[in-house]
C-alpha cells in the first residue's frame, strides 16, 4: 500500500474510535497505541477490530521496507481475509500463548502472522 492510503487508513481509525467515544457520551478519550497483549483483552469488543486493522497496516508497512519477498508472501496468503477473520488469527494466537500476553501487541501480530504464513509454505 502508498504511505498515503496508509496514512489515510490510521488517521480514520483514529477518527472513528473518537467518534464511537462522543456518541456514548464519554468525556475521556484515550488513544490506543503501544498496548500489551494484556490490555488489548481489556478493551471492549467493539475496539478489538480496529485495533487489530492498525497493527496489520503497520506490520505490512514494516515488512513493504524491510523485506519486499515476505511482503509479498503475506499479502498473498491474507489478501481475502476479513477484519474479523485477522481479529480472530490475532484472538487464537493469544489464546494459544498466554505467555507471551505481556509483550506488545504488534510484536504479537507479527509472531502471529509468521506463524500463519510459515503453515501455508
Amino acid at each position: 500500500m502508498k504511505k498515503k492510503t496508509i496514512l489515510f487508513l490510521v488517521l480514520m481509525l483514529l477518527f472513528l474510535a473518537l467518534l464511537t467515544n462522543g456518541l456514548y457520551g464519554e468525556e475521556k478519550v484515550e488513544i490506543l497505541c503501544f498496548i500489551t497483549g494484556n490490555k488489548y483483552l481489556d478493551l471492549d469488543e467493539a475496539y478489538k477490530p480496529f485495533y487489530v486493522v492498525g497493527l496489520v497496516d503497520m506490520f505490512l508497512e514494516q515488512i513493504y521496507y524491510s523485506d519486499p519477498e515476505l511482503y509479498f508472501i503475506v499479502t498473498e496468503d491474507t489478501r481475502d481475509m476479513t477484519v474479523e477473520q485477522t481479529k480472530a488469527i490475532f484472538d487464537k494466537y493469544l489464546e494459544k500463548y498466554p505467555e507471551i500476553w505481556h509483550y506488545t501487541a504488534a510484536g504479537i501480530l507479527e509472531m502471529a502472522m509468521m506463524e500463519l504464513v510459515g503453515e501455508k509454505k
